[in-house]
């Protein structure tokens, strides 16, 4: 079968225009939920690998979708993954998440568990929650309209450490064409984010794929999650490791659809 070639569309979504990019056809769709600071280019290489349907899409105040005046955050953001899914994936789905996005997975999981056919988190924070509120606020303060401008370039250096320079050229890329306003709002909402909720409600096929597995992980906060760890990556695994990530998410996928 001939692959279908990727298509932008533009979806209607609660707080104005939602850009998606829909490539392949046939077998169990997958919908990937990007990172914040990030827009669907971050996928497009994982879609054009893929031999199912796939649907990417730019969150409200990020990329080309409109809505930079928000609101933000997980709930928000879980809204847009709601106005695509309703637009463009009437089936089940298999849901995939990276960094916030993989908060927003989770979040939309625990609504709508009767969506899906499977939930794949990718390097997925774990739970901040009881993180001291001095330590939030300090922290939130960066991405105040004051300190931002002095921050931004020099936030994501650590976690770009191990980085291949393709990943570290786009991930500064859309970083820098990210609105502050909706990166503020979306970090400030993981410190209030249960992840505990999505497993509570979905029961079907769960994985996630990590760099790391930290105690602030969820990886690391759930032993008994099932996941596959690539050391020696940045957070960005599909950009990093592309053949890999595609290997593991075509088994999942595997794995999706046996239990469907």
């Amino acid at each position: 079968m001939k692959h279908k070639e990727a298509t932008t569309v533009t979806v209607p979504g609660p707080a104005g225009r939602l850009m998606a990019t829909v490539e392949g056809d046939g077998g169990i769709p997958v919908l990937f939920v990007h990172d914040f600071a990030a827009d669907r280019t971050h996928w497009a290489e994982t879609q054009h690998g893929l031999a199912t349907r796939s649907v990417s899409f730019d969150q409200r105040g990020m990329g080309e979708s409109s809505g930079g005046h928000g609101p933000f955050g997980v709930e928000a953001s879980v809204e847009d993954v709601a106005a695509i899914a309703d637009a463009l994936l009437p089936e089940k789905f298999v849901l995939v998440g990276h960094g916030f996005g993989a908060a927003v997975a989770g979040a939309f999981a625990s609504y709508y568990p009767e969506r899906l056919a499977g939930l794949l988190y990718v390097d997925p924070v774990g739970d901040l929650r009881r993180q001291e509120k001095a330590q939030v606020d300090a922290w939130l303060e960066n991405f105040s309209a004051a300190k931002y401008g002095g921050f931004h370039e020099h936030w994501f250096t650590p976690l770009l450490l191990e980085a291949k320079e393709k990943t570290r050229a786009l991930v500064m890329k859309t970083l820098r064409t990210s609105r502050r306003e909706a990166i503020a709002g979306n970090m400030e909402s993981l410190f209030l984010y249960n992840p505990d909720e999505a497993f509570e409600r979905f029961t079907g096929p769960t994985h996630a794929l990590a760099a790391t597995t930290g105690p602030e992980t969820l990886v690391g906060q759930r032993p008994g999650l099932s996941h596959s760890t690539l050391p020696h990556t940045s957070h960005w695994l599909m950009l990093d490791a592309p053949q890999w990530f595609h290997t593991e998410l075509v088994h999942f996928l595997g794995r999706c659809r046996h239990e469907h």
